[in-house]
């Protein structure tokens, strides 16, 4: 698993990228039924951390924009996963090379997006 941390308006935000192989091996260990997203192969979370309360935020809306190296995108709205306290979603990392992982979000009136790289090798 790859982890990258980013400071954004006073949110924490902590990007998580796994292989689908690796995210399902996780799922069982907490027995969940939850199986990745057919045509994907990475599950990529992220939690929000309030930098004040150090506490995590599970009451935004958090929508993820992923690059690949060819320059095209997939865009979807994350999910949240209040058990494992952060917001996820299935994409499609298949090419080898660098891509740009993007998030907009919103908690209450206080918008923010935040993003990094990550290099599929």
């Amino acid at each position: 698993m790859d982890t990258r941390e980013v400071l954004v308006e006073g949110v924490k935000v902590v990007f998580q990228v796994m292989t689908n192989e690796e995210h399902k091996k996780m799922l069982v260990d907490m027995k969940s039924k939850e199986q990745p997203e057919a045509g994907t192969s990475h599950n990529i979370a992220v939690t929000l951390v309030d930098e004040k309360s150090r506490k995590e935020v599970m009451d935004a809306e958090v929508s993820m924009k992923v690059i690949d190296p060819a320059e095209k995108s997939q865009i979807k709205t994350l999910k949240a996963d209040a058990m494992m306290k952060y917001y996820n979603a299935y994409f499609n990392l298949s090419q080898k090379g660098k891509y740009q992982v993007l998030i907009v979000f919103r908690i209450g009136d206080k918008k923010g997006n935040a993003g990094i790289y990550y290099d599929r090798s």
